[in-house]
């Protein structure tokens, strides 16, 4: 999670914004991005989801797994012609199945199991 909070600094530093200004671009309470920027509290999914809303070139996904770091030019994300993103999992099971979790822009998720 310390990951995330690193990108969306890094992040933050490229858009020229401290915590308090994000907050206010967010439409969020100034001391919640604080706390999160700060390392007292995690990130939530409604955090996230208003970050992607803000920036639509922010790559969730550079920003969530551990894919290249972000830079100037790795901003970027395709538009996405629906309103979720799907992500793959793969479960440190004995089985290995594998996990697809849809996230949709209303903070609702559904997860479908590979059988």
């Amino acid at each position: 999670m310390e990951e995330i909070v690193t990108k969306i600094e890094k992040w933050m530093s490229i858009r020229g914004l401290n915590a308090p200004e994000l907050a206010e671009k967010l439409n969020m309470n100034r001391s919640t991005v604080v706390h999160i920027i700060g390392r007292r509290n995690k990130p939530s999914l409604q955090f996230i989801i208003n970050l992607a809303q803000f920036d639509s070139e922010l790559d969730l996904r550079q920003l969530l797994t551990d894919e290249s770091s972000l830079s100037n030019d790795q901003i970027k994300v395709n538009k996405a012609k629906e309103n979720h993103s799907a992500m793959v999992r793969n479960q440190p099971s004995a089985s290995s199945r594998k996990e697809l979790i849809v996230l949709n822009t209303d903070g609702t998720y559904k997860t479908f199991v590979e059988q």
